[in-house]
């Protein structure tokens, strides 16, 4: 009687296993489940939710909870990180620190870039750094295609960068490059030509593809030709007390309307910047809290001028705050820039 009873009890459950068959699959993008149809009605009555298309409480715990907490929760803990800011918060123009680009001439015969080089600004790139919401574009020595006439690189003295110079015993010439024009607000943020010493012979002329030339004295000459791809620059010398010597020439426009950041300093830190003591206060760091929103990725060398006071800071430590994948704020450990010591930054590089 016992091996009757065993020998249908193994029957059944070799029937059940079986006829149940459970695959997983991924179909229309969600996760659906297959099951044996003649198995699910000998068994109970009611279809289970999942094999409806409506996910279990299982299925939720297993398969959704990372989508919730990404969907749901890390959007609440961004939106009140961002108004945790705004209550206290400072503004920062943020310069990312150029890892590729044009070899500076500071950098080309030596081992190491020049700190107070106003071209590369001691990185050994020209241009330096970007500033956030825009972008930079340098004629310098190193310009391809640039075109001399009566000009030549100064390479009599040991200066870093290169200059340019008139040649001597020539009256006039010029130095001409092209320079690429990307999408933009047609909005000059800045723009300079750098002369180590006071010229009053030079000037700057621009071209656009179509051959329609300005002098340019204000931002204002300058926007008309930010609609092009690109602009042709000529710097003109004219001796007129010495031979005209220039650095290079700076351009650099708008691709987003706030280029401002803010962040928040904890008061029990920014309270030490009063302090006139020397090294204690200039090798200073100081945490800063920035919500997601402003900029994506922060990273080390990156430098930052504080709007309020003119204070300037390098990123030293970088800690991104992320949920579920989703980056909800980021915590900024920066050292207050010395004058004396960060020379090519604080002098050159331009607000």
């Amino acid at each position: 009687m016992g091996s009757t009873i065993r020998s249908n009890r193994d029957q059944r459950f070799n029937i059940r296993t079986s006829r149940e068959r459970r695959e997983t699959t991924y179909y229309g993008g969600e996760l659906q489940k297959t099951y044996d149809e003649n198995f699910t009605a000998h068994s109970s009555d009611r279809t289970p939710p999942a094999f409806v298309g409506e996910p279990s409480d299982t299925d939720t715990t297993v398969d959704h909870v990372h989508e919730i907490i990404r969907d749901q929760l890390a959007p609440r803990i961004q939106t009140k990180s961002a108004n945790a800011v705004l209550a206290d918060r400072r503004e920062f123009y943020y310069y990312r620190r150029k890892l590729n680009g044009r070899r500076c001439s500071c950098y080309e015969t030596e081992t190491s870039p020049d700190n107070q080089c106003p071209v590369c600004i001691g990185t050994g790139i020209v241009g330096g750094y970007e500033k956030n919401g825009t972008i930079a574009e340098v004629l310098d020595y190193t310009t391809p295609n640039l075109v001399m006439v009566n000009v030549e690189p100064n390479f009599d003295q040991d200066t870093r960068p290169v200059y340019l110079r008139l040649k001597e015993g020539s009256q006039r010439g010029y130095v001409e490059g092209v320079l690429p024009i990307k999408n933009n607000l047609g909005k000059i943020e800045n723009f300079l030509l750098y002369q180590p010493i006071f010229n009053r012979g030079t000037s700057i002329v621009a071209t656009d593809p179509n051959g329609n030339s300005s002098q340019i004295h204000d931002r204002c000459d300058l926007e008309p030709f930010l609609r092009f791809n690109q602009v042709k620059i000529k710097i003109e010398f004219i001796k007129l007390d010495e031979r005209p010597v220039i650095s290079h020439f700076f351009l650099r426009y708008q691709i987003k309307e706030d280029m401002i950041i803010w962040g928040d300093i904890p008061r029990a830190e920014e309270q030490f910047t009063g302090i006139e003591t020397g090294a204690y206060e200039s090798y200073q760091e100081i945490t800063i809290f920035f919500p997601y929103r402003p900029i994506i990725k922060f990273r080390n060398e990156d430098v930052m001028y504080r709007c309020h006071d003119g204070r300037m800071f390098k990123t030293v430590l970088v800690n991104e705050n992320v949920v579920a994948n989703v980056l909800t704020s980021t915590d900024v450990r920066a050292r207050y820039l010395i004058t004396d010591i960060d020379v090519g930054i604080t002098r050159h590089l331009l607000i």
